[in-house]
C-alpha cells in the first residue's frame, strides 16, 4: 500500500508528565492561542492536543474526510465518571458525551465547521496504523477522494490502570495530512507473524521515517509487522 504525505505534525510534552505523579500536578498541554477561550476551556488535555496537530496540519472551514484514532480515547475523564458511580453520584450528560471515542472528531468538527464524514478507531497498540489502513483502503477505493486528514492521540493512562498498561509512556499527538497526488511517498505493508505482540508507543517509532532520518522500518504488531519504507 502507499501513502502520499502531504504535512504532518506532531506535540509532545517537552518534560512528560510522570503517571505515578499525584493527579494535582499540573501537566504541559498545548496553549491553543487561536481557538477562543471560552472553547478551549471545555477541552480536556487530550483534545487540545489532538486540536494542536490537526489545526497545524488542516485548514479551518476546510471540508476534509477525518480519521481519528487513539489506543485510550480520553480515559481519564471515564476513569472519573467511574469513581463518581463508585460513590454514588449524579453524573454530567455532558461529561459522559465527551467521554465516548469519537468525542473529539465531533467536538473537532463542530470548532472546524468541517461537515465531512469522519471515524474513529481503537485497536490496541496498533491504533495508528489501523487507522493509515483505513486511510489507504479508503483512497484505494474511492477515487474521487483527494486528501484525508488522520489524527492520532493519546496519553499514559491515569495511575489505577497503570499496573495493567503502560503504552504509551507519554502524552502524544501525531496528525498526518494524506493525498492522493503529492506529498512524502511512502509504502508500508503487514508481515503476519502469529508470535509477534505489539510494541508500545508506535506514534513515537515512526517518528525517524517522517523527519527522512531513516529509509525503512519496521513496527511490531500484534501477530504482526508493520513495514515502511520511503520512496
Amino acid at each position: 500500500m502507499e501513502l502520499l504525505i502531504k504535512s504532518w505534525a506532531v506535540w509532545m510534552p517537552s518534560v512528560p508528565h510522570a503517571p505515578e505523579q499525584d493527579s494535582s500536578t499540573p501537566q504541559p498541554q498545548p496553549a491553543l492561542p487561536q481557538v477562543p477561550a471560552m472553547t478551549r476551556r471545555r477541552l480536556s488535555r487530550m483534545t487540545k492536543i489532538a486540536f494542536e496537530v490537526a489545526l497545524t496540519t488542516a485548514v479551518v472551514d476546510q471540508q476534509i474526510s477525518t480519521i481519528f484514532a487513539s489506543r485510550h480515547g480520553d480515559l481519564h475523564k471515564t476513569l472519573n465518571l467511574l469513581q463518581q458511580l463508585a460513590a454514588n453520584e449524579a453524573l454530567s450528560p455532558s461529561q459522559f458525551a465527551l467521554s465516548v471515542h469519537n468525542a473529539i472528531s465531533g467536538q473537532y468538527s463542530i470548532y472546524s465547521n468541517n461537515r465531512a464524514d469522519s471515524n474513529a478507531i481503537a485497536a490496541g497498540a496498533d491504533s495508528l496504523h489501523y487507522a493509515l489502513l483505513e486511510a489507504a483502503a479508503r483512497f484505494a477505493t474511492e477515487p474521487d477522494l483527494n486528501e484525508m486528514l488522520v489524527v492520532y492521540a493519546d496519553e499514559p493512562v491515569p495511575q489505577p490502570y497503570q499496573p495493567f498498561c503502560a503504552d504509551p509512556s507519554l502524552a502524544i499527538g501525531l496528525a498526518l495530512l494524506l493525498s492522493r497526488n503529492e506529498g512524502l511517498k511512502l509504502q508500508f505493508s503487514m508481515q503476519h507473524d502469529a508470535n509477534c505482540d505489539a510494541s508500545a508507543d508506535q506514534a513515537l517509532q515512526l517518528l525517524p521515517l517522517l523527519r527522512g532520518d531513516i529509509t525503512t522500518l519496521s513496527i511490531a504488531g500484534r501477530q504482526r509487522h508493520w513495514l515502511w519504507q520511503s520512496v
